[in-house]
Formats: C-alpha cells, structure tokens, sequence
C-alpha cells in the first residue's frame, strides 16, 4: 500500500497551532487575514499583496506572481462561486503560497485540481487541497462535534456553517475523521460520481461494486434509488445488504440522503454497524501507521 502524503495536514497544523490562541473566534478562519499575513509567519519578503474575485470560468483559484515586481503574490478567485467554495478556494492557493511558491511562479487551478476531498496522494494539487482541508477544518476541533451526539445530515448542515465551508466538503470531513463505519456517496443526474469510506469502513471491507463497462445507479430499495424522497437528513433503517453485498443477512445500516437544490446531486451518508463480513477482499486496506494516527487527530508526533 503507498504510504500517504500528510505535506498539507503538516503545513496546515503548523498554522492552526499559531491561531488557535484566537479560540471559537477563530471560525470561520479568514483565509485572506492569514494570507496577507503568511509571509511574517515564515519570515519571507515576497508577501501576497492582493485577494480578489474574478470572472473566471475555467478557473475556481489562480496564485501568480506580480508580473511587474516578482516580490509580490496576487491570489485571485472564482467571484461566482458560492462563499464556502471560495473559502476553501482561497485556502488551497494559500497552501499552494505556503508549500510550493519558492519553486513555482504560477498555479492556475480549475475545478478539476480543486476538490474538497483529501487523496493523500503526492503531487501539489493534493497537497494544497488536503492543506485547505485541515485548515478549514481541523480534527481535533471537528472530532468532539460529531462524537456527541449521532451523526446526522442535520448536524453536518450545522458544522458546515460554523467552519464556513460547502455541506458537501463537511460530508467529507466527517467521513475522515469519524469513527463510526461510514461511507459516502456522490450521485450525478442518477449515476454514481465517486464514493469515499472511513477507516473504520475501511478495517470492515466495507466495498460498493462499480460495474467495470457501465455508470452505477442507485441500488432498488434504497433511499437513494426513490425519487419520491429527495431528503432524509435523520436516516432510515435499510439492510446492510443492499448496499454491501459482503453483508449478512438481517443486518442493518441508517442511510440518510441530501438532494442539492442547485444540481443534479444526491448525497448518501451511510452508518453501518459493525458486523462480521461474510468474505474479504483480496486486496484488505491496512491500517495507518502512527504518523497518520497522529495527523488525524490534529496532532504532530513531537
């Protein structure tokens, strides 16, 4: 299994750590306030100097130097996006400043680059989004929310608007951090987009089955496959083994569902219990090693 990259968790826990003195005030972080303030920070001369909006259309974020003085940054972003993706727009070409400007004079990033989900994958655009993710959303301020009380859709919608970012990136981070056995998916006009899982999903096997030739469409007698449900932020009991074809017979998952008012997209939020799958995977995912364990409660290991 490829070790995962934790560069923007690092980058961005060394952040948290100076403004976490600010205490609840500090959420929703202003990016642009951190920003026009990063170079003091790291003792550089080459500040970000101006933060705007701008009709970009094939672009959601653009970090450049001043084409007239190479000692200023300008950051610039999708004016027409809604505030939480500008925020976290903001905060991934913040992370770009923070980890990759010494080598680089530009980052043009479109929509593409730019997802609220954290791969954990080497190249610069994970980085910055898994940056932009910790920043926004720390762990060790995001874990003792959802360890509350039961995760519902409801709850989600709420952390959403404390950290300041879109419902869909605080799915994902809930999913990261959690640890109940969830698992996430994204729906397009009736056709699975992706799908993410928890560790603890992980440990269990649990695994969707994408057909190799085909998009998939919602499972028959799933809250995702009734049209006539468009939200179930609590959940409703479905059995396991319509989503997971590992499941036993007679066990249980709550599948919640959000259906977006602005697109063609349906969100499941699934919660199973823990049970015994009735076979494994050949390819089992193997748990993370400290580092990881220590990144993932917003920790460093020194």
């Amino acid at each position: 299994m490829t070790k995962r990259d934790n560069t923007g968790a690092k980058a961005a826990i060394e952040i948290s750590r100076w403004i976490e003195p600010w205490g609840e005030a500090r959420f929703p972080i202003d990016v642009e306030l951190l920003a026009r303030g990063a170079h003091k920070m790291y003792h550089r001369d080459d500040p970000i100097t101006q933060i705007h909006g701008a009709p970009w259309k094939d672009l959601d974020g653009f970090l450049q130097r001043n084409p007239d003085n190479p000692k200023e940054w300008w950051l610039s972003y999708k004016e027409t996006a809604l505030p939480g993706r500008q925020r976290f727009t903001k905060a991934h070409e913040l992370g770009h400043y923070v980890m990759h400007s010494q080598r680089q004079d530009e980052f043009r990033c479109g929509p593409n680059v730019i997802i609220e989900k954290d791969t954990g994958e080497e190249n610069i655009e994970a980085q910055a989004n898994q940056f932009a993710s910790y920043l926004l959303m720390p762990a060790n301020h995001v874990r003792p929310r959802i360890e509350k009380a039961p995760i519902t859709l409801d709850l989600i919608s709420e952390l959403a608007g404390i950290y300041g970012v879109s419902f869909e990136a605080m799915c994902i981070r809930v999913v990261e951090i959690t640890g109940e056995r969830a698992v996430l998916v994204y729906w397009d006009n009736g056709m699975m987009r992706r799908w993410s899982r928890s560790e603890p999903a992980k440990l269990q096997r649990l695994w969707i089955d994408e057909p190799a030739d085909e998009p998939l469409e919602p499972y028959p007698g799933t809250l995702a496959a009734d049209a006539s449900i468009s939200q179930c932020p609590e959940g409703a009991v479905v059995p396991a083994n319509l989503w997971f074809r590992n499941a036993p017979e007679g066990e249980m998952l709550r599948e919640m569902k959000h259906t977006s008012d602005l697109y063609e997209r349906v969100l499941s939020l699934l919660i199973v219990p823990k049970f015994e799958p009735r076979w494994a995977r050949d390819e089992e995912d193997a748990p993370l090693d400290t580092y990881d364990r220590f990144i993932e409660r917003g920790q460093l290991p020194y």
